[in-house]
């Protein structure tokens, strides 16, 4: 089974991760592959330079991700822009990984942020959606990672519940509760 993990922003997509990889899913992380794709000279930093400028490279060369983050945050237009230029590279790396881990492993699971059919949703066989109440999220965003409480408002409210979704997993309590309401919905 190749299932498809997303949900908001800071909803608690990584420790789902965490969890199916502790039961033997081979683990593919979106955001992962988009750190890479950002280093010096790779396909995604120099895409995102030629759209938005070189004020959004580092001084090591690499695309400054909370600078572009801040950015696109508070435009929905330029979040669009940056979608378009990075999720067919990501789709392309997803693609490839599965290819060569498939034979190798019964069970995958795709974790990201955007799972629609157009750019992601079209080679997993279930997508799960991770459920955490909007106050907690905005708190693990302006408290983990930075965000100002505007920022955070709207980068919340950028993420779309996919039409299609075959589990809803609960992150509302503690971990030992996400890891329970995994094994039950997904019988692990």
């Amino acid at each position: 089974m190749i299932l498809g993990v997303t949900g908001k922003i800071a909803s608690g997509k990584t420790e789902v991760m965490n969890i199916l990889r502790d039961h033997d899913f081979y683990c593919i992380y979106a955001d992962k592959i988009v750190h890479n794709i950002y280093r010096k000279e790779g396909e995604g930093s120099k895409r995102v330079v030629a759209v938005f400028g070189e004020q959004f490279l580092s001084d090591s060369g690499e695309i400054d991700r909370l600078k572009l983050r801040n950015e696109v945050f508070q435009d929905e237009n330029k979040l669009k822009m940056l979608n378009n230029i990075i999720h067919p590279i990501v789709y392309e790396e997803i693609v490839n990984l599965l290819k060569k881990h498939s034979g190798q492993h019964e069970n995958i699971a795709v974790e990201l942020v955007y799972f629609d059919t157009e750019f992601l949703g079209d080679f997993v066989d279930k997508i799960l959606w991770v459920e955490r109440p909007n106050e907690d999220i905005k708190k693990v965003l302006v408290e983990q990672r930075g965000f100002d409480s505007d920022l955070a408002e709207k980068a919340m409210g950028f993420i779309e519940k996919p039409k299609e979704i075959d589990f809803v997993i609960e992150n509302n309590e503690n971990l030992e509760k996400l890891a329970i309401n995994c094994c039950r919905k997904l019988v692990l």
